[in-house]
């Protein structure tokens, strides 16, 4: 095992919420580690006092031109120390056992994506937690065998450094976060490689919403959606079919996962549900028109 076993890397745009992600990595329990923080062009750079962290893990702080988070996490990966990468976001806490978990199951499956739960960290945001039940529901439907499961988000995965950059790493094409990590999953499978989903809810995630930036989220997911496909139908990975296969089962899925919350709470759910299909549809839909 070398020195520094493992490289966390996440892209930002200078959010405040970075320096509560970096007091959640210095909890971590595993071996030394770097984290790359790389600065997507934020509007006030980035600064960053690598001296205080250095107790707890090695820090640098790289920056770009605005280009994306695909673009970003791509520049971490290149500048990584260590044979093994995990990815997260700034507006995420990683609960103190995650890296040491995704490490080990990286180390045991190395030509393996490998990636754990994530659970919303503001249950009292409405609009919060109706993104996280998107993505508790997608993975129940794509991700029902955790040993071969079919897409894992960008803001929780670890895999070894020198299959990700012979892959080329996500595809910097998607210039705005949005269905980058889809296309990266779908490279991965394709090069006859698995994706594990750990069992476990190790990554908070906090990203407060109102109903504005709940519709322009899945809005920009919709646009990425269609450039995802078009590179899926050009490489002959897959066709759009199989994934609105999703919709077939989405009924029964809410169902389930509407159980646990109060009556006022699943109507909210609900109406979230449906702004989410408008809005995926209509800007899939406008990305169409627009090529």
């Amino acid at each position: 095992m070398s020195p520094t076993f493992c490289t966390v890397v996440i892209p930002t745009i200078g959010r405040p919420a970075l320096q509560h992600c970096l007091e959640a990595l210095a909890q971590q329990t595993c071996p030394p580690f770097e984290v790359v923080v790389v600065d997507d062009g934020a509007p006030a750079p980035v600064v960053l006092d690598a001296a205080a962290w250095a107790h707890k893990f090695s820090l640098r702080l790289l920056r770009q031109a605005n280009a994306g988070p695909a673009a970003a996490r791509n520049l971490g990966a290149r500048a990584a120390r260590s044979d093994i990468l995990a990815f997260t976001d700034d507006d995420c806490l990683p609960d103190p056992t995650w890296l040491a978990t995704l490490a080990a199951a990286v180390q045991e499956t190395p030509h393996a994506l490998c990636g754990t739960l994530t659970y919303n960290g503001l249950p009292r945001d409405a609009w919060a937690t109706t993104s996280q039940l998107i993505i508790d529901l997608v993975y129940a439907h794509f991700n029902a065998q955790p040993r071969d499961a079919y897409f894992l988000t960008s803001n929780n995965i670890a895999c070894r450094r020198d299959i990700y950059l012979e892959l080329g790493g996500f595809d910097s094409s998607f210039a705005k976060a949005g269905a980058e990590d889809r296309d990266f999953c779908d490279r991965w499978r394709i090069s006859h490689r698995p994706l594990y989903l750990l069992p476990q809810p190790l990554l908070q995630h906090r990203h407060a919403q109102t109903l504005r930036s709940f519709v322009d989220i899945h809005y920009r997911y919709g646009r990425g959606a269609f450039l995802y496909q078009a590179k899926r139908r050009a490489r002959g990975s897959g066709t759009m079919k199989e994934d609105l296969n999703f919709h077939r089962f989405l009924a029964p899925l809410l169902r389930q996962h509407l159980r646990a919350h109060s009556l006022p709470r699943r109507f909210h759910l609900l109406l979230g549900i449906a702004l989410w299909q408008l809005a995926n549809a209509l800007g899939f839909f406008l990305a169409l028109t627009q090529k």
